[in-house]
C-alpha cells in the first residue's frame, strides 16, 4: 500500500487518497493540524523554500511533487516549480490542495491554479492556512502489522500505516478513544518486530470507510531497550524506502 503516488519524503507522510474528494481529504488531514490562521498569519512567505506536494481535483490523483519557490512579491502569488513532469491538465488544478513543507513546518491549504510563467507556477493566496510542526522523528511508510492487545482482553490486528523511533499509526475498523493506553506490538517484513505501550494521541475518521474506517496515531511509551529496537526497524525500512525511492526514480529514467 502506498501513501501518495509521490514517493518523495513530504509525499510519504500523506496518507492514502483512496478516490476522495479534495473536501472530504482535507478533513481527514485537519485533526493533526492546529486550527486555522489567515494566509498572512501563516508567514508562508517569510518561510524560503521548501519540499511540496499539490493535489488536484481528480480523486484518482494522489498528489505530485513540487518545489515551493516562495512568493510573488506583487500579487503574493505561490510560486512553485514541479520537481518531475505533470501531465494533468491545468483545469484539474482550478482547485488544489497544497501540502508545503518548510522551516520546521507543514502548511496545508486549498487554492487555485492561475498561470505559468518562466518556469514557475502560480497558485492564488489561500484564504486559511492548517499548519503542524514537523515531527522530530520523520515517519516513514510501513507495510506491516500492528498486533493490539486492549485492556478489556480483545486483541486486533491492524494495518500499519507509518512509523517513527517515537509514533506510528494504523488502519482499523476499530474505535480507539484518544488517551487509551493498550500493548502494541509491530511486526516489520524483513526487519523485526517490537512490542511496547503505546497511547491513542489521535484518530481520524474516513468519511467514505476507504481503505479502513479509522486512522489511528499513537505515542511509544519506551524503554531504553524498547527505543533501540525501535530504531533499528526504523532504520532497517527507511533504507529499504531509500532504496525503492532510487528505483523508481532509475526506472523512471531508463
Amino acid at each position: 500500500m502506498s501513501l501518495t503516488r509521490d514517493d518523495s519524503n513530504l509525499g510519504m507522510l500523506l496518507p492514502f487518497r483512496s478516490e476522495m474528494d479534495l473536501a472530504s481529504y482535507l478533513q481527514l488531514l485537519m485533526p493533526e493540524f492546529q486550527p486555522s490562521v489567515g494566509f498572512a498569519e501563516s508567514r508562508i512567505c517569510d518561510g524560503g523554500r521548501g519540499a511540496a506536494v499539490i493535489l488536484s481535483t481528480d480523486p484518482n490523483d494522489g498528489g505530485h511533487p513540487y518545489v515551493f519557490e516562495g512568493c510573488d512579491t506583487t500579487s503574493q502569488n505561490l510560486l512553485f516549480t514541479p520537481a518531475r513532469p505533470n501531465f494533468l491538465g491545468d483545469d484539474l488544478y482550478r482547485r488544489a490542495l497544497l501540502v508545503i513543507e518548510q522551516d520546521g513546518r507543514i502548511s496545508m491549504s486549498l487554492s487555485s491554479f492561475q498561470y505559468r510563467h518562466q518556469g514557475q507556477t502560480h497558485f492564488s493566496p489561500p484564504g486559511l492556512v492548517y499548519q503542524r510542526k514537523t515531527r522530530k522523528d520523520k515517519r516513514i511508510l510501513i507495510e506491516g502489522d500492528i498486533l493490539i492487545r486492549r485492556r478489556d482482553g480483545r486483541t486486533v490486528l491492524a494495518r500499519l500505516h507509518d512509523f517513527s523511533p517515537s509514533g506510528a499509526s494504523f488502519y482499523t475498523d476499530e474505535p480507539f478513544a484518544v488517551g487509551e493506553t493498550f500493548l502494541a506490538e509491530f511486526a516489520v517484513p524483513d526487519c523485526g518486530i517490537c512490542e511496547t505501550v503505546v497511547t491513542t494521541a489521535r484518530r481520524e475518521d474516513s468519511p467514505l470507510g476507504v481503505p479502513y474506517r479509522h486512522l489511528v496515531g499513537v505515542k511509544m511509551q519506551l524503554t531504553a531497550a524498547q527505543r533501540k529496537k525501535a530504531e533499528q526497524l526504523y532504520l532497517c525500512k527507511k533504507a529499504d524506502s531509500m532504496k525503492r525511492v532510487v528505483d523508481s526514480a532509475r526506472s523512471r529514467n531508463r
